[in-house]
């Protein structure tokens, strides 16, 4: 893949607690093999175990409010930490924290402590008590960069306990001690070249909380997006785009562990709406060669999982032979698809992503297109009411349409229920709100019939293509026009249906 470096950024202004660091996540057998001595010549390193308690209350107040509260453990020493769940969930981690030293393995919680006293009544306070705890072996060293740049390269290898359940741990840290973030990613492209590593995407504490809930090794569906409605344009995208990459990346995770079927739709699922979001915001990269190549990346990488999601799909239409022979095909399929995953390029690809999102020139204030005016609800009302007229005029007639034509209006159909749950949380009113869930009810309908109509079309090529002498069991003709019949129905519904934008 062809990389374009974004122009040196001024050292960031950082003052206590601002925390700024790169996750990275290992292979855990990677990660015994991988030397900081190795990659940076002698050094001083340090090795230490760490055991963190993470405390909250039964009802989780703490998360709720944006926190996270831990007492770590080394040696004879206790440190607490109270940490607010800043931006960046996907890439660069910027939070608040504050952080000192306790004599005790409890919390002590004061005017020293961070926020919390003014967030949370003495009564909530006082049922906090531990729920996880992360027991691991850090090994780090402080490295020097480019531009002056300080940072602290830190191995962590362990594993994370609540109550009966465990998960191994094992991820690399770089945390900016002093100079520009652009020294992280720099470093991150290096140590790859020792043993692979992948964008981290979740805190510790995030770990932690979906193992104490018995959610850890599950599909991830998209989350809600919470946009600032007094924020900028940019900033919107950005916290879309790494809501986006953050999906592809659990379930990627997942994906290349068992290859099934769920985690793939929604790593698939996470890629294509962070196509979307490239789209929609088209008009802030106009000159940025780097985001073209960008989403010529993401759309191969696409690609290669809708083959396999295809099959997943046509799968269990059949059984006998003919199911035995597209489990097959499936098989093949995916192993290749795993390659990719595998490769340095996708690996790279995301972190690539996550730079260009922080440094890259669509940021840089000389350079970046203007803000919309009218802001960020207005540059969004004008998007759903585009999108929406544009559905309108591919999808006239739908079921008179043609394939092709019927496969154009469905991409449409995608674009806007994308839309919809990304600028979701701009339009809070009550009014609002129920004609934003009516209107996404209706997209939904909409799509699933444009999915089993698109299902006749896709089926018969694969069966043709593996040379399987078999048909679709419900691939008559009469199936197909009450289908045809119902997806316009719900196509005129959804046209009809009140906008929450306005």
């Amino acid at each position: 893949m062809r990389r374009l470096r974004p122009a040196p950024m001024p050292d960031t202004m950082m003052s206590d607690p601002l925390e700024i660091e790169l996750k990275l996540e290992l292979d855990p057998r990677d990660c015994e093999r991988l030397d900081l001595a190795d990659v940076f010549g002698p050094g001083e390193s340090e090795t230490h175990r760490l055991v963190s308690t993470y405390f909250d209350t039964p009802d989780l107040a703490l998360r709720g409010a944006g926190y996270s509260l831990r007492v770590r453990r080394r040696g004879k020493e206790r440190i607490q930490t109270v940490k607010a769940n800043g931006a960046g969930t996907a890439g660069l981690f910027r939070r608040l924290e504050w952080e000192r030293p306790i004599k005790e393995d409890v919390p002590m919680l004061d005017d020293a402590s961070g926020p919390l006293l003014q967030l949370l009544s003495p009564e909530t306070l006082a049922r906090i008590a531990p729920l996880f705890v992360t027991d691991v072996t850090r090994t780090s060293r402080e490295i020097r960069g480019g531009d002056s740049a300080r940072i602290e390269a830190a191995i962590d290898r362990g594993e994370i306990r609540a109550g009966e359940h465990a998960e191994a741990l094992c991820e690399l840290e770089l945390e900016l001690q002093g100079g520009s973030p652009q020294a992280l990613f720099d470093l991150a492209r290096r140590l790859d070249e020792h043993v692979p590593i992948r964008l981290g995407v979740r805190s510790k504490s995030e770990r932690g909380y979906a193992l104490a809930a018995g959610k850890s090794g599950r599909a991830v569906k998209a989350e809600p997006v919470a946009l600032n409605r007094d924020g900028d344009v940019h900033e919107a995208f950005e916290t879309i785009a790494r809501a986006c990459i953050r999906q592809f990346r659990l379930n990627e995770a997942l994906l290349l562990d068992k290859g099934e079927p769920e985690p793939l739709h929604q790593a698939r699922v996470g890629l294509r709406r962070l196509r979307s979001a490239f789209s929609l915001f088209k008009p802030l990269m106009a000159g940025d060669e780097r985001a073209l190549l960008l989403r010529a990346e993401l759309r191969a990488l696409a690609g290669a999982l809708g083959e396999v999601r295809n099959l997943d799909v046509l799968i269990p239409k059949f059984d006998g032979d003919t199911h035995d022979r597209l489990a097959a095909a499936r098989e093949h399929c995916f192993a290749r698809a795993r390659m990719e995953l595998a490769s340095a390029r996708t690996r790279l690809l995301m972190l690539d992503l996550a730079e260009w999102l922080a440094l890259g020139a669509w940021r840089d204030p000389s350079t970046k297109a203007a803000s919309p005016e009218g802001g960020l609800v207005a540059f969004a009302n004008t998007l759903l009411e585009t999108s929406l007229k544009r559905l309108k005029r591919r999808g006239k007639g739908l079921a008179g349409l043609d394939d092709d034509k019927r496969h154009r209006a469905r991409i449409e159909a995608k674009k806007l229920r994308y839309a919809t749950e990304f600028f979701a949380s701009l339009y809070t009113g009550a009014k609002a709100r129920r004609r934003h869930q009516t209107f996404l009810e209706k997209l939904e309908e909409l799509q699933d019939y444009l999915g089993e109509l698109n299902d006749f079309v896709i089926g018969p090529q694969i069966l043709t293509k593996l040379s399987i002498p078999a048909k679709l069991a419900k691939a008559g003709k009469d199936e197909r026009e009450r289908l045809l019949g119902r997806a316009e129905t719900a196509f005129d519904a959804l046209i009809d249906t009140k906008k929450f934008w306005n």
